[in-house]
Order: structure tokens, then sequence, then C-alpha cells
């Protein structure tokens, strides 16, 4: 467990907000080239890993990116005013609040900048704000200590990006952090790639690695208007309902149960014969796992369903996903490597 979590935290610790996975990209590339796949980068940056095998052409994908914000304004006292890097309206839920005191990365073209998305607290708020009845997108900045001109000329300008900065740790079983989502599965789908050697694999194999899912699946819809595949494995974080307020009833998957099968989500019904056959690997192999249905999430399997290639998605149950404490279970994602294993093996 511990050389698996020192690979995840590897991985979670990159920089790769949604439209600059480079850092991720080019930290994963060579483990796949090293592992006997041949790759390519698709003009969007993609990475396909062609790695062998015989039988159906498979797919195993996992994104590159990461949730993030954007710098929309600096203000003149120095302050980042933010954008978010998925959909914007000028409210954001009250649950964002936990966003405010996290520390950051500004990803100016200078390099990076260390500060901390803040906003009025304390003291001072009490004297002279009101209570808050809705969150806005001008009650929260970043504060990097610097001043708009020391900003300018380290290259930030509207449209940097901002992250969370925050470390990977494990605690007892779990592992906390930022960009679990989806930094664990391409730990997953690699560990795949290296524990299957070509002889021993049912299918045709390949991976990818996705750009700008976080946004609207964006890069795998481009790979799957280029190449077609016989079934295709979204790999990603899942919803874990095992803390306090949700509860089995609204989302039955847990820490430490196994990995999850998702049937659908909130963009498509995964197909019925490929789940199926995934259900059947895991019952072979004697691997427990979960079974789910998710409503406010949706994944890359759907651009491949929309382009006529037959998709599942698996998952590590995680619980307080889109965070930069998001927390899932090694012995979870430890299984789901050799769920996925013996299945690429036709067990």
């Amino acid at each position: 467990m511990s050389e698996l979590f020192g690979f995840i935290k590897e991985l979670t610790g990159l920089s790769g907000p949604i439209g600059q996975e480079a850092a991720v990209l080019d930290y994963i590339e060579p483990l796949w080239q090293a592992a006997g796949a041949h790759t390519e980068r698709t003009r969007l940056g993609n990475i396909i890993a062609r790695a062998g095998g015989n039988g159906p052409k498979l797919l195993l994908a996992a994104h590159a990116d990461e949730l993030s914000y954007l710098v929309r304004a600096i203000d003149a006292g120095g302050f980042l005013w933010l954008a978010n890097g998925q959909a914007w309206t000028r409210t954001t839920s009250l649950r964002e609040w936990f966003t405010v005191g996290q520390p950051v990365r500004v990803l100016a073209r200078g390099g990076t900048i260390p500060g901390v998305i803040a906003s009025a607290a304390g003291h001072i708020a009490s004297l002279v704000l009101p209570e808050p009845a809705q969150l806005t997108w001008n009650d929260f900045w970043v504060d990097t200590g610097l001043s708009r001109d020391e900003l300018l000329a380290r290259g930030v300008t509207p449209g940097t990006r901002v992250i969370w900065d925050a470390e990977t740790s494990q605690r007892g079983s779990h592992v906390v952090g930022k960009a679990l989502d989806d930094r664990v599965p391409l730990a997953v789908i690699t560990e795949v790639l290296r524990r299957v050697p070509p002889a021993a694999r049912a299918f045709d194999l390949t991976l990818a690695c996705t750009v700008q899912e976080e946004i609207g699946v964006v890069g795998a819809a481009a790979l799957a208007a280029r190449e077609q595949f016989d079934a295709a494995i979204a790999v990603e974080i899942g919803l874990a309902g095992d803390i306090p307020g949700i509860g089995e009833n609204a989302m039955p998957l847990r820490l430490g149960g196994g990995p999850g099968l998702v049937h659908k989500d909130a963009l498509v019904h995964y197909d019925h014969a490929l789940t199926s056959a995934l259900e059947q690997a895991a019952a072979r192999a004697d691997i427990p796992i979960q079974h789910a249905v998710f409503g406010s999430f949706g994944s890359d399997g759907v651009s491949f369903m929309r382009a006529d290639i037959p998709a599942a998605m698996v998952v590590f149950p995680a619980r307080y996903t889109h965070t930069p404490f998001e927390t899932g279970h090694l012995g979870d994602i430890a299984a789901l490597i050799d769920w996925l294993a013996a299945f690429v093996r036709g067990g």
C-alpha cells in the first residue's frame, strides 16, 4: 500500500488545471512508454497509449485535469477576483464556503505564486457586514501579498489558472488531498498496464489520458470522434454516502466496501452488457464490489456512448468530492486495480 500511496501522492501533487494539463501529461506518458505502450498526443492534448494484446479493442480512460479557478480581474489593491473553471454565474452555493481559507497556487507565466482564498471574516466582518444570505463571486478573493504591479510583472492576467494547494496525506487506510479526481484513476490504469503483460490480455488494450473532462468531457469527445473501440471503461472517482447527513438511502457506496460499478449517471445509462461483464469478472475474481446510480455526476463515458462505443464506468468511492480534501480508501483503490486487471485478462 505504501508504494500505491506514494504514486498517488506524486500524481495529485502535480498542477494540472482544466486546459493546462501539461504537467500531468508529461509525467504519465513516459510511465506508459516504460510499460511497453506506444504513445501519441492528439492536437487537443489527449494521450493515447496503445499497449496491445489479443482480442477486441478495449479503452481504459481517466482524465488529467483537476478543478480550477481562473483570475477574472486584478483589484487595485492586488487582490485576485476569481471565476469558476466550470460553469459560472453571479452566485455560487453557500456550501462552497469551505474554499475560503484554502491555500492556492496561482499558476502565473513567471512561475507559481502562493496565495490564500480570503474573505472578510472575524471581528471586522461582524462589525461591518450583515450575515450572508447567499455566496457570490465577490465575497471571496485570492490574497498573495503582492501588489497589482508585482502580479502583472509576474505574468498574472485574467485567465491565469488558480488551483488548491493541498498536500496529499495518508490517514490510516484513507488517502486525503486534492485532485484524487481523477489522478487516482490514472494511477489505477497505469498499474493495470504494468501488471498484465500483452500475452495475458484478452483485449487489444489502449489507455487514454484525456483533457478538459471537468468542463464538459471535451477531450473524450475529441478522442471518440477520431477512433473507434469495441468497448470503453471510464475510470473515475465515486460518491460515498457514509458521512453525517447523507446516508445509504441517498448513496449506498461507502469507503472500505470495495470499488463501485455505476449503472447510470446524470448523462447516460451505461452499456448493460459491458457493465454485466465487469460484474461477472469481479465475481470470478472474488473481488467485492458495490453498485450505484449517480445523479449530479457525469464522466468521459458519455462521449464514448454518443460515438457508438459501448461504455461502462467503474469508480473508487470518495468522500468530499470536488474539494481539496477528497478522501478515498487505499483498499478500495487496490481492489479496483485487481478488478480491472482481472477483466483485462479475460477473467
